[in-house]
C-alpha cells in the first residue's frame, strides 16, 4: 500500500486545492500500470460552471487513451457519473480515500445515489478491483476544512 498511499495522498492534495479554488474538494490521479502519473484532475465544477467537472473525470480527458489499464487514485470515492467513466475508460484499479457516506455527512450536497463506485463496477461486466476506503481521518480533513471556509465566507 506504500505507493497506494502516496497516490492517494496527491489526489487529497488536488483536492485541498480544488478546495481553495471554491470547488468542493475532490482530486484524482491516474498512473499507469509501470508507476508513471498519466494524469491528474481536480473537482473544477464551480469555477467553470460545468457540472460533469469531476477529479475523475478531468482526469480522464486528461490522460486519453493512456487511462486503458491505469489506476485511478481518488480522494473520496467516485460518485455514479465518474465510476462509470472509469469502467468505459477501462481502468484497471479504482483506488479511493474517503467514503461517500463520510464525506457526505461533512460536505453534505444533493442529490446523492445509494449506489456505490464498487456496485457500480459490479454491475458491468469489466474486470475492475475497488479497494477503500483508505487512510481514515486523514482523508476527511480537506472535506472539513472546506466547510470551515464556506462558513468561513457566508
Amino acid at each position: 500500500m506504500n505507493h497506494d498511499s502516496e497516490n492517494l495522498r496527491r489526489a487529497i492534495a488536488l483536492g485541498e486545492e480544488a478546495g481553495r479554488r471554491g470547488n468542493r474538494p475532490f482530486g484524482a490521479v491516474l498512473v499507469a500500470a509501470d508507476g508513471t502519473v498519466v494524469a491528474e484532475g481536480r473537482n473544477e465544477v464551480a469555477t467553470s460552471g460545468v457540472v460533469t467537472a469531476h477529479a475523475e473525470l478531468t482526469a480522464l480527458g486528461a490522460a486519453g487513451p493512456a487511462a486503458a489499464g491505469a489506476t485511478v487514485y481518488a480522494s473520496g470515492e467516485p460518485c455514479p457519473m465518474c465510476s462509470a467513466a472509469l469502467v468505459w475508460a477501462g481502468v484497471a484499479r479504482i483506488v479511493f480515500a474517503a467514503a461517500e457516506a463520510d464525506f457526505s455527512a461533512i460536505i453534505g450536497g444533493h442529490p446523492r445515489f445509494a449506489l456505490g463506485c464498487a456496485a457500480v463496477v459490479a454491475a458491468s461486466d469489466a474486470e475492475i478491483a475497488v479497494s477503500g476506503p483508505h487512510l481514515g481521518d486523514e482523508a476527511l480533513v480537506p472535506f472539513r476544512r472546506y466547510v470551515e471556509t464556506v462558513e468561513e465566507t457566508a
